[in-house]
């Protein structure tokens, strides 16, 4: 059994207590992770006496994520079982998880209504009430999983990586069960016990409830960028389509100051009701529920999310570096300038958004955050690692790089009379994948699809698939044509090589409507700089149109 624990001296006790009258014939251990506290916790834990060992773990604060993996590098029995610091165990709990491990179950989520020892006030009522209209679903859902009870087989739990210390450390609270739970879920046996029950001790005040959901706001985020295919169910939990959030915490939560004046005057009146009849009231209930969501809706906005996007900008790089080659220098944007574009587009509200996001939102039209944007680049450039590692990852920044798969320099380019340049190797592939760059396909010899036969076509798209297959790369989600130039053929032959979308040059936003197979980017040049730069981002259609303009009428001038 492992309980981390935060601050929480007195509750924690008490679980532990508990925990010594549990029943249960097999052998059990207790570690218990003080996580940073100083309020005595381990000095008041030292003496309690239990008919089991007990080992007492102290750490510098790293975040419940952190502590419970701590907790299960040192177990030592087969199943593991997770216990939040305010729970107070039935005697039965460890028989009940135990049966349905004979039964062949790899893990085992068990019940967990407040207990009746909780302080009283609006808190503790309102979780009350949610968990018991609350019922677990069948089959399990990642939102079922929670870590205040979960037992699962220590091996399983190693084999899964245990949970992700960035969902609750920092500015991040939450969603680690739920993330732990996508991949337990996918291939194990887990199951619900109602007979496994815990009570929660809520002790939970309002200033760090309303901190939490602050907090909470921060993990969503992550947790979204992993899993964007449950991005909308975890965002319905949250209210997102009821009137209230929609006509008003929408509203409000574009208006300074005042989400934080109205969740700071919630705070102070709950917590100047608590020694009072008040303590229970119901309005104030609702009240101080409605400041916290929306505290929640406006965090989620200073974090470029809220309201949701219905269109993408997908930018085509070429080569990022300063080229001298007159051929190649139009396709080539200088580094400098790269990390400044960069820049300039997170300060002007755009939110950079990985290709998984962009497959979820393609196949279920999943949420994106306000003003999406997602990098591509072309061709394999050897720099493209490079630029990865020392300007793209630190900024969590992921992307697409579209690979000519059948050859190991720009024939296309030197054809024409350019510099060969060295495109990527295998083990350069495997390493930017890595860094968090998605390979993807640009055909096989970057020739232009639109003028090829059916056969041609079919060796152009499922050609590269096999190519980075038999290199030891992931099966390519997506395609961009060479040269953007596309055909019912040529897109009929992406389509049978089992591609989810391909890329063309139309220089518009990605909409949900958008031809999956004939997909919009905006092509970015070595002289969009300054205001071009600016005005192509911002409205790309527009821009083109003005550009094309231009040069009729310098046809007509000249």
């Amino acid at each position: 059994m492992i309980i981390p624990t935060y601050q929480r001296r007195d509750v924690v006790c008490d679980a532990v207590r508990a925990l010594g009258r549990v029943d249960y014939p097999g052998t059990i251990e207790l570690i218990v992770v003080v996580d940073g506290s100083n309020d005595g916790t381990a000095d008041a834990l030292a003496p309690i006496a239990c008919p089991f060992p007990v080992k007492i773990v102290v750490q510098q604060n790293a975040g419940a994520s952190a502590a419970r993996n701590r907790g299960a590098a040192d177990a030592a029995n087969d199943v593991i079982l997770f216990l939040d610091d305010d729970m107070m165990c039935d005697p039965n709990l460890l028989r009940e998880h135990g049966r349905l491990y004979g039964d062949g179950a790899d893990a085992v989520i068990g019940d967990t209504p407040v207990d009746p020892e909780s302080p009283a006030g609006f808190l503790a009522d309102s979780v009350a009430r949610w968990i018991s209209s609350t019922r677990v679903q069948t089959p399990l859902s990642p939102f079922d999983i929670f870590t205040g009870q979960l037992s699962v087989r220590r091996s399983l739990f190693e084999q899964l990586g245990g949970f992700d210390m960035a969902l609750t450390s920092g500015l991040a609270f939450g969603s680690e069960d739920a993330d732990f739970g996508v991949r337990l879920l996918a291939r194990h046996d887990v199951r619900h016990n109602a007979s496994a029950v815990s009570l929660q001790r809520y002790v939970v005040e309002p200033r760090e409830y309303r901190d939490r959901v602050e907090r909470a706001a921060a993990a969503h985020v992550q947790f979204v960028r992993k899993h964007p295919l449950l991005a909308r169910a975890l965002f319905e939990r949250r209210g997102v389509d009821r009137p209230m959030v929609r006509w008003i915490y929408r509203p409000l939560s574009r208006v300074p100051f005042l989400p934080k004046l109205i969740s700071d005057l919630a705070v102070r009146t709950a917590q100047a009701a608590l020694g009072t009849r008040l303590k229970s009231n119901r309005m104030l209930a609702r009240f101080f529920s409605g400041a916290c969501s929306l505290a929640y809706w406006t965090a989620l906005r200073r974090r470029g999310w809220f309201p949701f996007s219905s269109s993408v900008l997908v930018l085509c790089y070429h080569a990022i570096r300063d080229e001298d080659d007159a051929l190649l220098a139009r396709f080539s944007v200088p580094s400098k300038r790269f990390e400044q574009q960069l820049d300039t587009l997170v300060d002007r509200g755009f939110t950079f958004i990985t290709p998984a996001q962009l497959a979820a939102f393609l196949e279920s039209d999943s949420p994106l955050p306000r003003r999406p944007v997602l990098l591509t680049f072309d061709d394999g450039y050897t720099e493209l690692i490079g630029l990865a590692r020392e300007v793209l990852r630190p900024r969590g920044i992921e992307g697409i790089a579209f690979i000519v798969t059948g050859t190991d320099s720009n024939e296309w380019d030197q054809a024409y009379g350019a510099r060969p340049i060295d495109l990527m190797t295998r083990e350069q592939l495997k390493e930017l994948a890595e860094l968090g760059i998605e390979i993807a396909s640009h055909s096989r010899t970057h020739g232009e699809m639109q003028l090829m036969g059916d056969d041609e076509q079919d060796a152009e798209a499922a050609g590269s698939i096999r190519d980075l297959v038999r290199d030891g790369l992931r099966k390519p989600r997506f395609f961009a044509y060479p040269y953007g130039a596309t055909s019912c053929g040529a897109r009929a032959a992406v389509s049978r090589a089992g591609f989810l979308a391909a890329f063309g040059l139309k220089q518009s936003r990605l909409q949900p409507s958008s031809d999956h197979f004939d997909l919009p980017r905006v092509i970015i040049l070595a002289g969009d700089q300054g205001w071009k730069f600016s005005a192509k981002t911002a409205a790309p259609r527009l821009f083109n149109l003005f550009v094309r303009a231009r040069r009729k009428l310098d046809l007509m001038l000249a």
